[in-house]
């Protein structure tokens, strides 16, 4: 069975089962279905139920136009996706957006969309995502977005709008979170860049060395070895070492996702299933190696994937230089002559000589065998049973028929039952999402099974240290997280045995960090992350330390004007806050006492008190304001980690009465 073939027909089987499995699937949405997934693009169902769907041009984005959409207007009212990355999709093609009124998230960026597109959007009430990311859009037509009252993310990176523009749309839309990129002035900010290992300790003086050496900021300072610039060449000893240690493990010689290999030069520069435009010689702007390295991490398309190790800022600059001067195999690093915001990076990564070998890759994962028709059937008529708890169960690439599952919009319902329904399928599931479900630790056991699973995520469930010593058996386990779970270091030391394990989250929880460095010990590779410690919070929301004294002003004029009084430091923060989020009838901190305020919500209110927080107030003792504002950073920070607790303490730290008495101004 073909890929797409096997795709489909997992389409059709979560249509066919939806809550009643008698009911036949609806002949438009069939014929839709057929019609778009026969051109290469893809129409799937977003649930059971089969009455939202989801379509992306991904995979034709090259030739996908205007006419491409017209598949989609028998079924344009239960479009809830629609992604057009890429495509060659004009703002006369966005009329036919105007028909899909249960829409919530739409990708346009890399397009030519103007903002004449920009204008058919302003009906789609349910919008939540838009991505305008490196299209033609300016302040002018992000304007038109403002009767959006859903929308809650809008990502305008590279594109013609500007911070004012940005400013203007989030007063109308307080609730959404806008992202407008770096811009030019952020790009010629100097990169900072980590020194080279010494190779020794060296004691700690009570007073540095006269001749500090130069390498502790490189990018300022560091230069070259001419000897060593001659001999290394930027693609064999730069460029391959970066794609072995952050993008082969998912593009190297057998696994290849997306079609995309990065192994060697040949197949960096042929590219993935968009054809030859990872790397664009001479244009780093257009080359996807880049554009994607550039996305904001939370960013679908963003790689490396947010949960593996990152490009730096540094190596960016490379594959930025490299492909800028032409993205040769063989030239040199003296012969391609390293801009200023390079040569320190390069020095680092050559300060220790050229090696002698080429960069050791991450060891390639075996390939899956291919699954037997009998093993397609019964992945497909489990799949269906996930589809029809609302829970998702896929392919994890195009190229693979290893699965995913994902509970997210089955998280209320779905607990040790629905996931032992996998069982007979456990050996061909290698990443699971369990945040946030009714799991206990009953359901290690069920886990227990699945032999290949590598990711794993616990969160916000009732998983204990009782749970965790079954899932330490598992063999390929790389990633795993436990935020806000009832386990201790007790609990975690069970997992020294699970010598796979690369990341184990544990932030609120009861893992301290000696516990995290003792599991650390025994697992080679692994790092524990027990996230800020209160102390640390305190520090990174403490108000900056108060400029120094200005000197003695001169004997003022008797005859001259009184000069004016100067504002609070503060003040304007402030005032917003207490106008936007505390005083309506409808305020956002009701909200989040009451227990209904979304995560978006929750985070807006977070960003409000840390602003606050470093804020100076109108009057009053300066500690005891930051004091109050850290009550309500820890409270809110519980009810995101879904503690019962939060409200309880939110509703004691927003005192009004106790702060406008010690803080507020005349």
């Amino acid at each position: 069975m073909k890929p797409t073939t096997y795709i489909l027909a997992l389409a059709l089987a979560f249509t066919a089962n939806a809550a009643d499995d008698k009911k036949a699937a609806d002949p438009a949405v069939e014929a839709a279905m057929q019609k778009v997934n026969a051109t290469g693009a893809s129409l799937m169902p977003t649930a059971a139920d089969g009455k939202t769907y989801r379509f992306t041009a991904l995979n034709v984005a090259k030739e996908f136009a205007d006419s491409g959409l017209d598949a989609l207007a028998p079924i344009a009212d239960k479009i809830a996706s629609l992604d057009l990355a890429r495509s060659k999709v004009t703002d006369a093609g966005l009329a036919k957006l105007a028909a899909m009124k249960n829409l919530q998230e739409l990708h346009l960026e890399n397009t030519a969309i103007s903002d004449a597109g920009l204008d058919h959007l302003k009906g789609l009430a349910t919008l939540e995502y838009l991505n305008l990311y490196n299209t033609k859009v300016t302040d002018a037509g992000i304007a038109k977005l403002a009767g959006l009252g859903k929308l809650k993310a809008l990502y305008l990176w590279q594109s013609g709008v500007t911070k004012a523009g940005v400013a203007a749309l989030k007063a109308k839309l307080p609730n959404a979170h806008i992202n407008n990129g770096w811009s030019a002035e952020d790009d010629a900010k100097p990169v900072a860049v980590a020194a080279a290992a010494p190779a020794a300790a060296v004691p700690v003086t009570a007073k540095p060395a006269a001749a500090a050496p130069a390498a502790a900021k490189p990018a300022a300072g560091g230069k070259l070895d001419a000897a060593i610039a001659e001999k290394a060449v930027v693609y064999r000893d730069v460029i391959a070492p970066i794609m072995a240690a952050k993008c082969n493990a998912c593009h190297g010689e057998e696994k290849k996702k997306g079609k995309l290999q990065l192994h060697n030069f040949a197949a960096i520069m042929k590219g993935g299933g968009d054809g030859p435009t990872t790397v664009i010689a001479k244009n780093s702007k257009e080359s996807l190696m880049l554009v994607r390295a550039n996305l904001p991490t939370d960013d679908d398309e963003h790689m490396p994937p947010s949960d593996e190790p990152q490009l730096t800022k540094e190596e960016v600059a490379i594959l930025k230089w490299w492909i800028e001067s032409g993205a040769s195999e063989s030239a040199t690093v003296a012969a391609t002559k390293p801009t200023a915001d390079v040569e320190g990076a390069l020095a680092v990564m050559l300060a220790k000589g050229l090696p002698k070998v080429a960069a050791p890759a991450k060891p390639e994962k075996p390939k899956a065998k291919p699954l037997t028709d009998a093993e397609k059937k019964q992945v497909a008529e489990i799949s269906a049973k996930m589809a029809a708890l609302n829970a998702s169960l896929m392919p994890l690439a195009q190229d693979t028929e290893q699965l995913r599952l994902g509970v997210i919009n089955a998280a209320d319902k779905f607990g040790d039952k629905e996931l032992a329904i996998l069982t007979p399928i456990a050996q061909h599931i290698v990443w699971v999402d369990l945040a946030r479900s009714q799991i206990t630790d009953a359901a290690a056991d069920t886990l227990a099974k699945f032999a290949n699973l590598e990711r794993l995520h616990l969160e916000n469930t009732k998983i204990s240290d009782a749970g965790l010593a079954k899932l330490a058996a598992l063999p390929a386990l790389e990633y795993l997280n436990l935020y806000g779970d009832k386990v201790t270091d007790a609990g975690i030391a069970a997992l020294g045995s699970a010598k796979a394990l690369k990341k184990l989250f544990v932030w609120q929880t009861g893992v301290t960090q000696n516990g995290a460095k003792a599991l650390e010990a025994k697992v080679s590779g692994l790092k524990v992350n027990v996230g800020l410690s209160e102390a640390e919070i305190a520090k990174l929301t403490a108000p900056p330390p108060a400029p120094p004294a200005a000197p003695a002003p001169a004997k003022a004029d008797p005859k001259a004007a009184p000069a004016a009084k100067p504002a609070a430091g503060g003040s304007d923060v402030i005032k917003t806050a207490m106008k936007q989020y505390h005083k309506p009838e409808d305020a956002l901190c009701k909200k989040v006492a009451g227990g209904t305020a979304s995560d978006v919500e929750l985070a807006t209110m977070l960003k409000q008190y840390q602003a606050m927080c470093a804020a100076t107030p109108p009057k009053g003792d300066k500690a005891a304001w930051v004091k109050k504002n850290q009550a309500l950073i820890a409270a809110v920070k519980k009810i995101q980690a879904k503690d019962a607790t939060g409200a309880a303490d939110y509703k004691a730290a927003v005192n009004c009465k106790a702060c406008h008495s010690e803080h507020k101004g005349s």
